[in-house]
């Protein structure tokens, strides 16, 4: 009776105690288990959560094997973890992008990789550094290229000239440097084509498996703080201030606040999205710096490998499943054959009659939940399943009588429907990707598959098409190869086109031009205004550039305030008229609260069989002429001829 009045008076009394341990010190980077914490989503879960700053002396992953915490957070190396066959198992990856990044001081003049060469790096060693050498590797950089030195967790070390370079975090360093009134220069390599996810929910596998719902209990309100915590961001920066000392001021933190935001993308992907194809390219990194064999696997990394299975259950439970279905096949045995020798016929009618029913299942399972539509010679719709109704936002009634095009988007070339007529008419199955549109005007892509249906005679009467929804799928590889701030294309995707472009021009002897843009004086609109208008100012001048310049050019964030045209089938007269009609554009165009700004361009025509870098390097010449004539202006450098002025 007195334990029970207990309960009645602290309902949380009874609580599981669980630990999180955290990869760094208090700050807003784990703001989402702070608010799970302090608006009770872990207590409704069951848990009572302590929440341990990072310990100098174990890791997060050594901690929660040794049973000194239950969960922890941890970056992509997990998946180096689990192909060393460490038993971790990563929950959620809160951080879509690392913001893992190199920082130099504006002054030094190393503004990319190629500078590091003969260079001091400052990073943690086989700790997450698996970014750094992956942009190395894909760039021709050694490590003995450069000398690795020891991290002093001191961000104060590249001001003291002990590091050329540091390994910094995106979401809080820059701030800092800001602060003391240092200009710096950020080498990030998301911006080379090395995209890692951060700050992975993780636990171990023996955690998972003897009890899978408790996980998942703690996964959904740690999701749910998160939730919170982005849409108050304030009030959780309180709490740093007040409940876990950070040590930062207040203003640090709201700056933190507004970058961890960008890392997560929230209003883009599920908070904790994983994708299968991420975790894979990560693998395949690792693998290319020897640091596990070509054959180490990662299986059983994801949650998702160990719910509903058999490998899930408690041993107890397979053994009572195992007797009943043992049972239960016995029974149907012996029930079998009573039947059989006392009434055949009976027993015949019964199976039809059962075949019957789970046939018009299977139908109703297929009409619910797979795409497909059925045509006619003439390509008119007799068929569609609910599905395919459901996706497309038309009912059976608006489809039938109609041909595909209802559903057709106008992005789709139409060379693919060409091609998709010339197979099928021929009697073979096509197979390809199609981005259709719905009724109410919203788009989505599907992997489809269209067969010829042919009579018993091999006369071809229609034709049938399965197709799977794949819109997750695209948009996961749209956000890797566009820039998250203005839409443009990034770094990774504009150095695949340039090597394709090469290659074409070379091939083909066709002329190719390349732009380079850079905002004049940039740096002093965030320090005026701050980064927020900054950033606006960005969006402002790609949208200018997105409008102005022809439809087979393709448009790029190089970096920074910096933008890249690839210019096809140009000349480079024609590139120098374009960049200076873009000039006049933007020098023209009022800015909200900055007014007017300018910009300077460097232009350059590339050479058959010359190297990617050298043309990308003679337009940075060419627009460093362009600074140092007074900006505002166009100039071009061509290979073997001095300078051509606009």
């Amino acid at each position: 009776m007195l334990a029970s009045g207990l309960l009645l008076v602290n309902p949380t009394w009874a609580n599981e105690k669980v630990v999180l341990q955290l990869k760094w010190l208090h700050q807003f980077q784990f703001a989402g288990y702070y608010a799970a914490k302090e608006k009770g989503y872990y207590a409704e879960a069951g848990f009572d959560v302590t929440i341990k700053e990072r310990n100098s002396s174990v890791t997060p992953v050594e901690a929660v094997l040794n049973n000194q915490a239950d969960f922890g957070i941890v970056g992509s190396s997990i998946i180096l973890d689990r192909m060393k066959g460490l038993p971790v198992v990563a929950l959620a990856a809160v951080f879509q992008h690392s913001p893992l990044v190199l920082i130099t001081l504006a002054d030094s003049g190393i503004i990319g990789p190629y500078e590091l060469k003969g260079k001091r790096v400052m990073y943690s060693k086989g700790a997450d550094d698996a970014t750094f050498f992956a942009m190395f590797h894909q760039l021709g950089i050694n490590e003995s290229d450069f000398e690795h030195v020891a991290p002093s967790f001191d961000a104060g070390s590249l001001i003291r000239g002990e590091t050329d370079a540091i390994a910094s975090y995106l979401t809080n360093q820059p701030y800092y440097y800001k602060e003391k009134g240092y200009d710096i220069h950020i080498i990030n390599p998301i911006n080379f084509g090395v995209d890692f996810y951060d700050d992975i929910l993780f636990t171990s596998e023996k955690s998972v498996r003897d009890n899978p719902e408790r996980t998942l209990k703690f996964l959904e309100a740690s999701m749910k703080g998160w939730r919170y915590a982005l849409e108050n961001k304030d009030e959780v920066i309180g709490w740093l201030d007040s409940k876990y000392p950070s040590e930062i001021s207040h203003n640090y933190l709201q700056f933190e606040a507004e970058e961890t935001e960008k890392m997560i993308l929230p209003n883009m992907v599920d908070i904790g999205h994983m994708s299968s194809e991420r975790f894979h390219r990560i693998a395949d990194i690792y693998k290319q710096q020897g640091l596990v064999d070509e054959d180490a696997s990662y299986s059983g990394v994801t949650l998702g490998e160990y719910l509903y299975t058999q490998d899930a259950l408690p041993f107890w439970a397979k053994f009572v499943f195992a007797v009943a279905g043992g049972s239960l096949l016995l029974t149907i045995f012996l029930v079998g054959i009573n039947r059989r020798l006392k009434a055949m016929v009976d027993n015949r009618a019964i199976e039809l009659s059962e075949a019957q029913a789970n046939l018009a299942r299977y139908v109703d399972i297929v009409d619910r939940y797979v795409i497909s539509s059925q045509t006619d010679l003439n390509g008119i719709i007799i068929d569609a399943s609910t599905a395919f109704c459901e996706v497309s936002g038309y009912s059976k009634n608006e489809l039938i009588g109609q041909s595909h095009s209802i559903v057709k988007h106008a992005d789709t070339l139409q060379s693919t429907y060409q091609d998709l007529w010339s197979t099928i008419k021929q009697g073979n199955a096509w197979a390809g990707e199609l981005k259709n549109q719905a009724k109410d005007g919203s788009f989505y892509w599907l992997d489809a598959r269209i067969d010829p249906i042919r009579s018993k005679t091999g006369d071809i009467y229609g034709y049938i098409s399965i197709r799977q929804n794949i819109t997750d799928k695209k948009q996961v590889e749209q956000l890797s190869i566009t820039d998250s701030l203005t839409g443009l294309n990034n770094r990774m995707y504009l150095d695949n086109v340039l090597s394709d472009e090469f290659r074409r021009m070379s091939r083909y002897t066709l002329d190719l031009s390349i732009i380079l843009c850079d905002i004049d004086f940039f740096k002093m609109i965030n320090d005026n205004y701050g980064h927020l208008i900054g950033d606006q100012v960005l969006i402002s001048i790609s949208k200018i550039l997105r409008l102005y310049c022809r439809d087979v050019d393709v448009i790029g964030r190089w970096g920074g305030e910096e933008f890249l045209i690839i210019c096809r089938e140009t000349n480079v007269e024609g590139a120098m008229i374009a960049a200076e009609k873009l000039r006049a554009i933007i020098s023209d165009h009022v800015f909200p609260r900055v007014g007017h700004k300018t910009a300077s361009f460097g232009v350059t025509l590339a050479v058959p069989d010359e190297a990617v870098e050298d043309a990308l390097q003679r337009a940075d010449q060419a627009l460093y002429r362009a600074k140092e004539l007074g900006r505002n202006r166009v100039e071009c450098q061509l290979k073997g001829i001095e300078n051509k002025p606009a």
